[in-house]
């Protein structure tokens, strides 16, 4: 992504941030993997705000170690969950089931990446199939993969689409012209998992090359 880029969605999401926290005395992000939101991270790490009252969840993960190479835990605390923001409350996917009952107000800002098959947090084609992956009438849920799904390969977990619209602001990155051609694909091709989010009418989607 553009520098310009960068420094606007590294602005917008840390203002979304300080206004929830004035409002209501907490806010909450929820982050992806990937390589496309790294320096996009390392710019949040260094925001002066209240970290201590920011919540960060994972919107997937691998079903790996917290330390293995591919763990989307292990990059965030790599990346963001550092200089200031180091003093931000971490809830690991992992222990979802504790998650969910802990989550009662919509999430501030939900941050979003895309693959090339379309897929977007761990929610891919090989899932079409799972209603309750896809369908935003679905009870806001995690969706664990009973097989290794992307690559790296592994197994996955994941928010589903209920879950991650259940949001004030949804964010998708789009860091290259290939991907935003897959973008203007999904909105017409439903074998596209991405064809679901952008399609739905509970939220706008704000694109990074678009709108940033």
């Amino acid at each position: 992504m553009e520098d310009s880029i960068l420094n606007n969605l590294t602005e917008s999401i840390a203002g979304s941030l300080i206004s929830s926290i004035n409002l209501n005395g907490h806010a909450s992000l929820v982050v992806c993997g990937g390589n496309s939101p790294l320096q996009l991270y390392k710019n949040l790490s260094s925001k002066d705000l209240d970290w201590s009252k920011v919540s960060i969840f994972l919107g997937d993960d691998r079903m790996v170690p917290v330390d293995h190479k591919d763990s989307n835990t292990f990059l965030i605390h790599q990346h963001l969950i550092k200089n200031k923001a180091s003093m931000a409350s971490f809830h690991a996917l992992l222990d979802y089931k504790d998650l969910i009952e802990g989550i009662e107000d919509p999430f501030d800002v939900v941050l979003l990446g895309l693959g090339d098959d379309g897929h977007f947090a761990s929610l891919f084609p090989a899932q079409l199939s799972t209603p309750e992956a896809f369908n935003v009438e679905a009870s806001p849920g995690i969706i664990v993969s009973d097989q290794e799904l992307g690559s790296p390969s592994h197994k996955r977990i994941s928010m589903n689409l209920s879950l991650l619209i259940n949001a004030k602001r949804c964010i998708l990155l789009v860091p290259s012209p290939e991907k935003r051609k897959i973008v203007e694909k999904a909105f017409t091709d439903n074998q596209l998992p991405l064809h679901f989010l952008l399609t739905q009418k509970k939220i706008k989607v704000e694109f990074s090359d678009l709108d940033f």
